[in-house]
């Protein structure tokens, strides 16, 4: 599948509001425990936020329920602000939630936005990536959740030189985090145009930015598995208790790779540190699978969207990206200390989506599982058994992202 193509077809997600059946801007059972971004098809998509109290069972809709956003959108959120960001109109509204419902506090025109992160003092990173080849420049923005608007953005190179002489890459962002006076920014080589194709597969690389000025400063690489992430600013790196950061290389050909030529695998970063730690490697490959995102539980505990590299090997790049594709995915269990991983059964193979959901309340983790375009379903994942139960049916095609209120 080619990117152009995905495009098209709406290639992001974001913040959606309420259905077009609702005249009334508020939610006539009251606003729930849960804000879920929420989409109701794929082709064409229609998205919403919708309201819950009830994750664990029922149903969940959008039917009289919450507020419709213009199109396509990622969802992100600054403070106790929800930002939609709308890929149709190059739009983002923010919106804040009280009991008499969900009120837009402001809009701000965006060029692009592509891979998120949170930053300090209730805003949000969010960095448009270069298209099309031809350019290394991104653009690192800093979104104020109480201003609603960019109160910041630079012009700047992801790195400093291309990785391959001759040959000019862009580098696309995978993930952002803020440490100290220091912004964090994993990425991956990819040679620009419709293929998208990543001749460079066989080094993990992170670029470091002073914070909050956005000035480049280094980037440090390790070669013991691929590159970190993948398109579309997947949860691929993980803090745990301590402020040290895991990070998940995929190396999947599901994922957009267009070649595979080092495990996927885990490093890790120590908090304050710019390098990969030397002593730390989990080489998941190894036992069987390919990551694709997560969720940190605690005490060292991940759960984790995963497909089996065997079954990754016979993919066409992207698949990994559609719910209506056949179902490739598990959900497993993984200790970064015992470096074990489990399969939970209780949850059955199931299809991919952008900017992959997952929300940690109450050392359970609530996930978005969708088999085919009628078997959607929350499911409540119990980290220490390894066992899931099935909760709320989605009427829809999948939930775009958690928050609890």
């Amino acid at each position: 599948m080619k990117m152009q193509t995905l495009k098209v077809a709406g290639l992001m997600a974001l913040l959606t509001l309420g259905m077009s059946a609702c005249s009334d801007d508020s939610d006539s059972n009251g606003v729930g425990k849960y804000v879920l971004g929420f989409r109701t098809s794929t082709d064409p998509t229609a998205d919403y936020i919708v309201y819950t109290n009830n994750l664990g069972s029922g149903s969940i809709s959008a039917t009289g329920n919450g507020k419709e956003q213009d199109g396509w959108s990622y969802y992100i959120k600054a403070g106790d602000t929800y930002l939609a960001l709308n890929y149709t109109n190059s739009i983002a509204k923010g919106y804040k939630v009280s009991e008499s419902g969900l009120t837009e506090v402001g809009q701000f025109a965006f060029e692009r936005m592509d891979c998120f992160g949170e930053g300090t003092d209730g805003t949000a990173i969010a960095i448009g990536a270069p298209w099309g080849g031809g350019s290394y420049d991104c653009k690192i923005q800093i979104v104020d959740g109480e201003s609603v608007s960019i109160t910041k953005s630079v012009t700047t190179p992801i790195y400093d030189k291309a990785f391959d002489a001759g040959v000019q890459l862009n580098a696309w962002p995978t993930a952002t985090w803020v440490d100290g006076n220091k912004l964090y920014v994993s990425f991956y080589p990819v040679l620009g145009g419709e293929d998208w194709l990543t001749p460079t597969t066989d080094t993990a690389y992170v670029s470091v930015y002073s914070y909050p000025a956005l000035q480049y400063e280094s980037t440090f690489k390790d070669t013991r598995t691929g590159p970190i992430g993948y398109y579309s600013s997947q949860p691929c790196v993980l803090k745990d208790e301590n402020g040290d950061r895991y990070t998940f290389s995929s190396a999947s050909i599901a994922a957009g790779f267009t070649q595979s030529t080092k495990p996927s695998g885990i490093l890790k970063i120590n908090k304050g540190e710019q390098a990969f730690d030397d002593d730390y490697f989990f080489n998941v490959e190894a036992l069987g699978y390919r990551l694709m995102g997560g969720a940190y539980v605690g005490n060292g505990i991940v759960v984790a969207r995963v497909v089996s590299a065997a079954l990754d090997a016979t993919l066409p790049p992207w698949a990994a990206f559609s719910v209506a594709a056949a179902p490739i995915h598990n959900i497993v269990v993984l200790d970064l200390n015992a470096k074990t991983l489990k399969v939970v059964a209780e949850i059955p193979l199931h299809g991919g989506q952008y900017l992959t959901p997952f929300l940690v309340e109450d050392g359970k983790v609530w996930a978005s599982v969708t088999v085919d375009t009628n078997n959607a379903f929350v499911y409540q994942i119990d980290p220490q058994t390894a066992t899931a139960t099935k909760g709320a049916r989605i009427e829809g095609s999948e939930i775009q992202a958690f928050y609890i209120r």
